[in-house]
């Protein structure tokens, strides 16, 4: 079992794709990476390994502390983008509200409550959805 320190990257492509955004190698990595058995396809290709990586390997994107890559920046951004023209927020509003979905953490637990990096389970769903239901859970001005 790995603890709540690892982030899963996802298969071999996702894992590529990290190493190259961060400018890092397999080997520099060290204990720092991690598989695990996790089936998944990409484009008809099967994966039978899921790559994991150290939180302390991992670095926020832009205003949003639990965006690990790129991508998931752009996502955020994206969930943002749509909380103010949807519904009439402020983007510094939209963002605080994002943040608080994935980066806040209680007291006592690490920041950011979770990182999305890689193939991360949070893009099962759009960001149309991720909008809504982020403003449906938490009072957006």
């Amino acid at each position: 079992m790995v603890d709540s320190s690892w982030a899963a990257v996802g298969p071999r492509p996702d894992l590529d794709r990290f190493l190259r955004e961060y400018g890092l190698t397999e080997a520099g990595l060290g204990d720092r990476l991690r598989t695990r058995p996790a089936r998944s396809w990409i484009d008809g290709e099967t994966f039978d390994d899921e790559y994991l990586v150290h939180d302390s390997v991992l670095r926020p994107q832009g205003e949003y502390p639990c965006a690990g890559d790129t991508q998931a920046l752009a996502f955020c951004e994206e969930i943002a983008d749509l909380i103010v023209s949807r519904y009439g927020s402020t983007r510094d509003a939209a963002v605080a509200v994002v943040n608080r979905q994935w980066s806040e953490a209680e007291p006592g637990e690490r920041s950011p409550r979770v990182w999305i990096v890689g193939s991360d389970i949070v893009y099962h769903e759009t960001p149309e959805y991720w909008a809504e239901f982020i403003v449906n859970r938490h009072s957006v001005s």
